[in-house]
């Protein structure tokens, strides 16, 4: 077989070229003027397309799209690449736990703005003129490709319209949003049944019959098997393997398995591809720096071509009786309004709250772009429809975000949502969630490894949680051996005593301990974990190995030293000063106390006037009023996640002594602190005062450090 010559390969690169960068040159000025990205990529091809280019320079746009059909499949196929890629990008983005607070009127919103636009559309569909048919015995197709595109709504462009005008956390915006979700996946199935009877040709009760069958059990095994052996393939992936950007290359994989098996039964690859994304949506081991690599790919080269492709199909010139477009346009809208007021009020919202979803659900954008090329690919649409279609996405798209923000402006704010905010932004201080968590136990400290392995499993008790015990060999150390295998098989049995449900091994390499560590610390762990190498009542936590790891951290580290009690600890202590090192200890110690329930002290101590500097008044007011914000901060994030937290603020010349003095006064078993390294030559300081606590402290210590050299996508 003939390869490609040439001229196709360099007629094809200049394509993509042009494509690309009229694209985004285009979303770029849409950006600017409020409106969404994807109206630019779409005009970028009609502007390149026969409808401008070809208009005004005929000869430039001949030879930049000649009647080769080897390089326009190529096109194409790199352009239906760009869907699956858009598909698993907007199934990444599909929350579906908006859903639990928002089930019930977003499903009634969602139903009547389906059922009655998708009934309207059905008419249109069959009551319109022949010769807007691409073949006359494809009226019910036609009727069911219209009905789809008249009833569909796109969660894409609602969801950047809601966070543009923030809001996205405002009820209404929620219920936008969930009603969006079910409209989105039904119209997504809906597209993909209907594609499927399309390409078979008939339109049979039995052939609808087995395609809903062949779509239910799909996304029955995804839902209840399938995301679980997702989650589990990607927290082996995040685990066991070295290689960059494996994660990425698996979400590939699975978007293309996913497309593959829907092709294959009858439902077009689009609807696999979404139903992968929203698979993988729930792991927490696609890391913001995996999502990022995604966003890049998809939205940043693949679904810009699939955009400026399709606009390349366009032809205004078809678009002879602007009659049909009216109908077209005022059917899509006015049925799409009709039903979502109607869903509101049922559901009992205002009238005007009402108006505001309808309003929200009107935006088409992408999807409708999906529906007019399917359908044009499929032989069902004619050129004249396409553009039709085409132009209802870009006038709803266009119309959407200020009169969005006109009607949810009309609405006032609850006082749930003041709450919900407030909420919001007390989690949003909470580092460590423990779900999905990865972190790194070594192996070396002793006893106090044992203790590092205890308090790791607070964060490591979810099942999508890993920890990994690790043990550095430098030259001369055997890689192998017996003492090893105890140690581990030891700490592995204390942190599942404790709760973690995942503890792998894992042997490192490098000319020293410290660089074995430093290497495997670069695997995205979310926090390391080290026993410390010195003895109780030593004001130095260890030496080389351990000054080392803090130096070189890419992730918090922790450092546990045991006490006069065994764990698990029921009483502990954390002071704060707000800061934002202070904060991870707070964040370390909340986890900790929910994880085996006991009961935290958070405590921050205001220097009293005679030992800082003379400040005013008004000066020692604010620090008083500070130090209180702090903790009480504190005390509100324990109560929204089930931590009983006892709060105060003390005053004293020596805040290391007020420390030591209330963990003696209340028996405190584990100690947390947030401290800050200081660099110094081969040991580890923290400051006098932390040295002090060190000296002194009788209960267990653990303290966080942040990393030095912060890993980005974390």
């Amino acid at each position: 077989m003939k390869g490609l010559s040439e001229f196709q390969i360099l007629h094809f690169l200049v394509q993509v070229g042009a494509l690309l960068l009229a694209s985004r040159v285009l979303a770029e000025l849409m950006k600017r003027w409020g409106q969404a990205a994807v109206i630019g990529e779409l005009l970028a091809g009609v502007v390149l397309g026969p409808s401008i280019l070809g208009h005004l320079a005929p000869a430039v746009y001949g030879w930049l799209f000649p009647n080769d059909p080897l390089v326009s499949h190529l096109l194409e196929a790199l352009a239906w690449i760009g869907v699956i890629a858009l598909l698993l990008y907007i199934g990444l983005e599909t929350d579906l736990s908006i859903l639990r607070g928002m089930g019930r009127t977003a499903a009634v919103v969602s139903v009547f703005g389906m059922v009655i636009p998708f009934g309207c559309g059905l008419a249109l569909g069959w009551l319109l003129p022949a010769h807007y048919l691409a073949a006359p015995d494809q009226r019910v197709i036609f009727a069911l490709f219209m009905a789809v595109a008249v009833a569909i709504s796109a969660v894409p462009v609602i969801a950047k319209i809601l966070l543009d005008l923030g809001l996205l956390r405002r009820d209404l915006g929620m219920l936008i949003l969930a009603a969006g979700i079910i409209d989105d996946t039904t119209g997504w199935l809906l597209l993909s049944i209907v594609a499927g009877l399309a390409e078979k040709g008939n339109v049979r009760p039995s052939s609808f019959l087995v395609l809903l069958i062949e779509a239910a059990a799909f996304i029955g095994f995804c839902y209840f098997v399938g995301y679980r052996i997702v989650a589990r393939l990607l927290r082996w992936i995040d685990d066991r393997t070295y290689v960059e950007h494996a994660k990425f290359s698996a979400a590939i994989v699975i978007a293309l398995l996913c497309a593959v098996i829907t092709q294959s039964i009858g439902i077009h690859a689009v609807f696999g591809a979404y139903i992968a994304g929203v698979m993988m949506a729930g792991s927490t081991r696609l890391r913001k720096a995996d999502r990022s690599d995604l966003e890049a790919v998809a939205l940043g080269f693949l679904a810009p071509l699939f955009f400026a492709y399709s606009g390349l199909k366009t032809d205004l010139s078809t678009m002879r009786d602007p009659l049909i477009v009216g109908l077209v346009l005022a059917i899509a809208i006015g049925a799409k309004f009709l039903g979502c007021t109607a869903g509101g009020l049922i559901g009992r919202l205002k009238l005007r709250e009402s108006l505001a979803v309808a309003i929200g659900m009107n935006a088409r954008g992408g999807m409708e772009i999906l529906v007019a090329l399917i359908g044009l690919s499929l032989g069902v649409l004619t050129p004249q429809m396409y553009t039709v279609i085409i132009a209802v996405a870009v006038i709803t798209s266009l119309m959407t975000p200020p009169l969005l923000s006109w009607a949810i402006g009309q609405t006032g704010e609850r006082a749930s949502e003041v709450e919900r905010s407030e909420r919001d932004r007390l989690l949003s201080r909470l580092r460590f969630t423990g779900k999905g968590a990865k972190l790194l136990v070594l192996a070396g400290g002793g006893p106090n490894a044992d203790l590092a392995a205890h308090v790791a499993a607070a964060l490591g008790d979810h099942e999508e949680a890993s920890i990994t015990i690790f043990h550095a060999v430098g030259p001369g150390m055997p890689s192998k051996s017996e003492q090893f295998d105890e140690q581990f098989a030891r700490l592995k049995r204390i942190a599942e005593a404790a709760g973690a449900q995942n503890v792998q091994q894992r042997t490192g390499f490098g000319e020293s301990a410290v660089e074995a560590i430093a290497a495997e610390s670069e695997r995205g762990y979310d926090a390391i974990f080290a026993g410390a190498s010195q003895v109780r009542g030593y004001d130095e936590l260890g030496g080389e190995v351990l000054h080392g790891i803090v130096s070189d951290a890419r992730a918090p580290v922790v450092i546990v030293r045991n006490g006069h009690t065994a764990a698990p600890f029921r009483r502990l202590l954390v002071p704060t000063t707000g800061a934002e090192f202070s904060r991870l200890g707070a964040n370390l110690a909340m986890h900790y106390a929910r994880g085996f329930g006991a009961e935290l002290t958070a405590l921050y101590v205001r220097e009293s006037a005679s030992y800082v500097l003379p400040l005013s008044r008004l000066g020692r007011y604010r620090l008083t009023t500070e130090g209180a914000e702090f903790v009480d901060e504190i005390g509100k994030l324990g109560r929204e996640i089930g931590v009983s937290v006892d709060t105060r603020v003390d005053t004293g010349r020596h805040p290391e002594d007020v420390i030591l003095s209330v963990s003696q006064r209340e028996k405190v078993d584990l100690l947390v602190m947030g401290v800050l390294f200081r660099s110094s030559e081969e040991r580890l300081f923290f400051g006098p005062k932390v040295r002090e606590i060190l000296r002194r402290a009788k209960c267990a210590v653990a303290l966080i450090v942040p990393p030095q050299h912060p890993q980005n996508g974390h």
